[in-house]
């Protein structure tokens, strides 16, 4: 594995992201009338710059590990200490995924039988019912997202289960219980050398990323591939999950600080999908939705980072990192589907940071 290390090391330092169309002041038929925000954001100038998504992940991943700013530029060497941690979170990946789950909070023990009826779509609505009843913390959870802005089906809030199956349709609420089941891995305390505030972002810009994509995913165009609804929810439920290799990485306590080399975030960063991968096989996931996770194919992937591009410039954006004139016009630099998520962004429709 060590060798794999080293293959690793002689990539880019940053992952393949989608070229997006340059940011553009938009026209003033294009600005819906239901965003206000806009009327306080400064237009662009010719000095502005809009971070693709290549810029966006390393500037989080640089702030996540407290590491000094970093261009993209070809790495430099690893010092002894960062090889030395790398190896062996390189060598943990051959134990068994199971193994690799203590890492990670522990999830319902209802997950397996959830998961396998969530997959089949022919599973009689009153069975999901009966298997989320069986556990009262995922009913709560549940009815939690149904009743937050992100996911709000109707002004006043559902009080049951059998209300929100006879609203959401088994469609909507497989998304829902897929979240409220994932949700526990957003539990994780302060760690020494991480980003005090960013560590609660994770599990938010996996929920925010998820919720993007279903709302493209409603939006179908002839310039688009159709996406089958089983295809949709396993887009959905990876981007949901894909951070739960970080979530491992960061408690087994990484290097962190100004002197970190560029080499190093690079391969902190390449860990991560492996990470989530081998642990979405201990929770016997699909194995189209552990392929999404560590190798998509192109025409998939493409939806999810421009859906992760998003949610991960939104946090940046509240944390300070970029600011609103850069968020607003990087949104509108979206493809035309994506054109609602800015709204997911503002703080009263923002749900992940209950």
């Amino acid at each position: 594995m060590w060798q794999w290390l080293t293959k690793l090391l002689a990539r880019k330092p940053a992952e393949p992201a989608p070229q997006y169309r340059s940011a553009r002041s938009p026209a003033p038929q294009e600005v819906p009338a239901k965003r206000p925000v806009e009327r306080a954001t400064p237009p662009p100038t010719e000095e502005t710059h809009f971070p693709d998504a290549a810029e966006v992940a390393l500037t989080f991943y640089q702030q996540l590990l407290n590491a000094a700013p970093l261009k993209l530029i070809k790495p430099d060497q690893l010092s002894a200490p960062e090889a030395l941690w790398l190896k062996a979170r390189t060598e943990d990946l051959n134990q068994t995924p199971t193994q690799l789950t203590r890492l990670v909070p522990r999830l319902p023990s209802v997950l397996p039988k959830l998961m396998t009826a969530l997959n089949n779509i022919d599973t009689p609505i009153r069975s999901l019912t009966e298997l989320i009843e069986a556990d009262p913390i995922i009913s709560t959870q549940v009815l939690r997202l149904i009743n937050s802005p992100a996911m709000r089906v109707r002004r006043e809030n559902i009080t049951s289960l059998e209300q929100a199956v006879m609203l959401l349709g088994f469609s909507g609420m497989r998304e829902v219980v897929s979240a409220a089941m994932f949700s526990p891995i957003a539990q994780l305390s302060h760690i020494e050398g991480i980003h005090p505030l960013l560590i609660h972002d994770i599990w938010p810009i996996s929920l925010r990323a998820a919720n993007a994509l279903r709302q493209g995913l409603k939006h179908q165009s002839p310039a688009l591939s159709k996406i089958d609804a089983n295809v949709g929810f396993e887009l959905y439920l990876s981007l949901l999950i894909e951070q739960t290799g970080l979530i491992a990485l960061i408690r087994q306590k990484p290097l962190t600080g100004a002197n970190l080399s560029a080499a190093y975030v690079a391969a902190f960063r390449a860990l991560v999908p492996a990470y989530s991968a081998r642990i979405a096989e201990a929770w016997a996931l699909s194995p189209r939705t552990i392929a999404l996770i560590s190798n998509p194919p192109p025409e998939l992937n493409s939806r999810r980072e421009e859906a992760r591009y998003f949610s991960l410039a939104c946090t940046l954006n509240r944390r300070g990192y970029l600011d609103q004139a850069q968020f607003y016009h990087l949104c509108r630099a979206l493809p035309e589907y994506a054109q609602d998520w800015y709204d997911q962004c503002t703080p009263q429709n923002d749900t992940t940071t209950d």
